[in-house]
């Protein structure tokens, strides 16, 4: 249940993956009976009964706005000022999304600009605050109504750190705190086994063929996630969307 403290949340940063990439991520949560809040990317990205969010990336050279510049030209951006520049990613990206209740920042990049822009588009939560393997933590109350949902665990912080060794038991479920588990398609894909594994594969990183070989056979990411979504149907923990701890959060007083 989403008021439980130690609730566990699954979230996908979708990251521009394949489709059969994207479809096979749905699968594993699917064949768990777990739903997941998948941070969209592009249009047209179907997740079934999960849920969707924004995964807006403002970075000037990253996608979005470099459609605007190559649209507009590079004199006429200089004069957009950083609010307007957000606003126009948030709008472009809610597209993809008109539902979402959340964001996640693509490269988890957080202005405080952004927030009352966030309650300007209708969205009530983000969860771009990493805090790994933190215990204790939960839903932090932002300005202009926003709540912010802490992440707990990366798979691309587990690559970069080893901080795990890919054993779900160094998670430590069983410490009260709300989980956030932040995954990456193409990383789940391949089973990454360490960053520099992830980065290689960025070579070929639409070609789910190619990734499908790149696989790595023993422990990585991948088999970390199996073990953990048995290991929640297994013992039926606690999981839920990030839009249903929001939404349960909102019926609670605040700062008390």
């Amino acid at each position: 249940m989403a008021g439980d403290p130690g609730t566990i949340c699954f979230t996908v940063d979708v990251e521009w993956a394949h489709p059969a990439v994207l479809q096979d991520v749905r699968d594993l949560f699917d064949m768990h009976g777990v739903r997941a809040t998948f941070f969209c990317t592009h249009p047209g990205i179907d997740v079934g009964p999960h849920e969707r969010g924004l995964h807006p990336n403002y970075r000037r050279y990253g996608t979005t706005l470099r459609e605007l510049r190559a649209r507009i030209g590079t004199a006429a951006m200089a004069e957009i000022d950083e609010e307007e520049l957000y606003r126009h990613v948030l709008r472009t990206t809610l597209d993809f999304a008109p539902e979402a209740k959340g964001a996640r920042s693509h490269s988890l990049f957080y202005d405080s600009l952004m927030i009352p822009l966030y309650r300007e588009f209708g969205l009530e939560y983000d969860s771009s605050y990493q805090l790994p393997l933190t215990p204790g933590l939960q839903p932090i109350w932002k300005e202009y109504d926003v709540l912010e949902l802490p992440i707990y665990f990366a798979d691309h912080f587990e690559l970069k750190t080893g901080a795990t060794g890919f054993d779900i038991g160094r998670l430590h479920l069983e410490r009260p705190g709300l989980k956030v588990i932040n995954l990456h398609p193409n990383m789940l894909y391949l089973n990454a086994a360490s960053d520099r594994h992830y980065m290689v594969s960025k070579a070929f990183y639409h070609d789910q063929e190619r990734l499908l070989e790149a696989r790595f056979s023993g422990r990585g990411i991948r088999s970390m996630v199996l073990d953990l979504l048995a290991h929640v149907a297994l013992k039926s923990l606690s999981t839920a969307t990030l839009g249903e701890v929001n939404e349960r959060w909102r019926s609670l007083p605040r700062w008390t």
